[in-house]
């Protein structure tokens, strides 16, 4: 049977990172050079190689394919091993079943960087956009043929539940008793991105042997990076980005048992740690081919 979930001691590995701020010019004069840009974080220009690379390349779809098929061993052997009873499968949607890199796609083609509510506008009318990320139909599909329940869990948005079960229907999915395995942000004072509780619910009606996503924070809130005060600086996001590599580290007992991560080099809650300006969180390197201030180098 999978091991339990991972829950490391460590403190500071709870709630979401608040970026930090520069500070904001004041009133400038006309005779005044105007104000130097504040840097933007990862911004859509910065994303392209990274949706291309998802888009294109065989890297990516043999990535992928690796870990379902990694993962349907797994499956096989615990089947095989303890048979219990209600056996599921719980994995997230977005960059896990389904690639939304069309959306990524659309952003850049109208020069625009992610809003929420061009995501409501993609969710809720665009289900058929949705793409299979590479081997997610199959193993699914085999699951079900097991007799394995196949549970979602997503921080796509409850009230537009019929466009997401239509995304499901368009890559093929089974929706049989979708009410009772799709589990989504909930609406209202309830809304949270915080999928533990809906964790708990799944795993108090099934018994769960392996979960799937493309956050960490898709198998268990442990990793939700630490809260940086913005007087720390670019050393505050460093310290953040190291405890939650850390904690990766010490779930190693878990990767390719009975969690198994999906490539997303295109958003998540990695990009969020890199503060206004990403390349100031670089290791620094020995290495100098010319004069670039903003990346650190050792000396």
């Amino acid at each position: 049977m999978p091991r339990p979930f991972f829950a490391p001691a460590a403190t500071g590995a709870a709630g979401l990172l608040a970026g930090y701020f520069l500070g904001v010019a004041g009133p400038t004069s006309a005779n005044q050079a105007p104000p130097k840009a504040e840097p933007a974080g990862v911004t859509m220009d910065m994303r392209v190689a990274s949706n291309l690379w998802v888009q294109t390349s065989a890297e990516y779809r043999a990535c992928c394919l690796q870990t379902y098929r990694l993962a349907a061993g797994m499956l096989d052997q615990y089947l095989v091993a303890t048979r219990p009873p209600r056996p599921a499968v719980v994995m997230d949607l977005d960059e896990t079943v389904f690639d939304n890199s069309a959306f990524q796609t659309a952003l850049y083609a109208a020069g625009k960087e992610y809003d929420p509510a061009l995501w409501d506008d993609y969710e809720k009318n665009f289900p058929t956009e949705v793409r299979p990320v590479p081997g997610a139909v199959e193993f699914i599909q085999r699951a079900e043929k097991l007799g394995v329940s196949v549970v979602y869990i997503s921080n796509r948005n409850e009230e537009f539940r019929a466009a997401d079960v239509a995304a499901l229907k368009h890559l093929g999915l089974s929706v049989d008793g979708i009410d009772g395995r799709l589990f989504l942000k909930p609406k209202g004072k309830d809304a949270s991105s915080n999928k533990a509780a809906r964790r708990e619910a799944v795993a108090a009606k099934y018994n769960v042997l392996l979960y799937f996503g493309d956050n960490l924070r898709d198998f268990s809130d442990s990793f939700a990076p630490a809260k940086v005060d913005p007087a720390s600086g670019v050393d505050g996001l460093k310290a953040a980005i190291a405890e939650r590599n850390k904690l990766a580290d010490a779930a190693a007992v878990h990767w390719g048992v009975d969690w198994f991560v999906l490539p997303n080099p295109v958003y998540g809650e990695w990009d969020r740690m890199a503060g206004k300006d990403p390349k100031a969180v670089f290791p620094p390197t020995k290495i100098a081919f010319g004069k670039s201030p903003s990346v650190p180098v050792e000396r």
